[in-house]
C-alpha cells in the first residue's frame, strides 16, 4: 500500500515502477522527457491519475474502469441487453 506524503502543502504518492512499465511510461528506468500528467477529482477520496502519451492525455470517459462502471450502472438501472422473446 502506498503512503500519502506531505511535500509543500500537496499531498504526494507514487505510482509503482511495475505499473509504469507495464504502461510503457517508463522506459529503462527513466521516464522520457515531456510527460505531463493530470489529477482528476472524481468523488469523496477518489481520483484518476492520467499520464501523457506523445503529448496528449488518454480519455477517461474512454477508460476501461470508466467503461466497466457506466455499464454496471445501466445494468443495476435495468437497462441491460434483452433478450428476444
Amino acid at each position: 500500500m502506498q503512503k500519502l506524503r506531505k511535500d509543500s502543502g500537496s499531498g504526494v504518492v507514487t505510482i509503482p515502477k511495475k505499473y509504469l512499465e507495464k504502461d510503457e511510461v517508463v522506459s529503462d528506468g527513466e521516464v522520457p522527457d515531456g510527460v505531463t500528467v493530470d489529477v482528476e477529482r472524481l468523488g469523496r477520496r477518489s481520483y484518476a491519475v492520467r499520464i501523457s502519451e506523445e503529448g496528449d492525455l488518454p480519455d477517461l470517459q474512454e477508460s476501461e474502469v470508466v467503461e466497466r462502471l457506466a455499464a454496471q450502472r445501466l445494468f443495476d438501472e435495468g437497462l441491460g441487453p434483452r433478450t428476444a422473446d
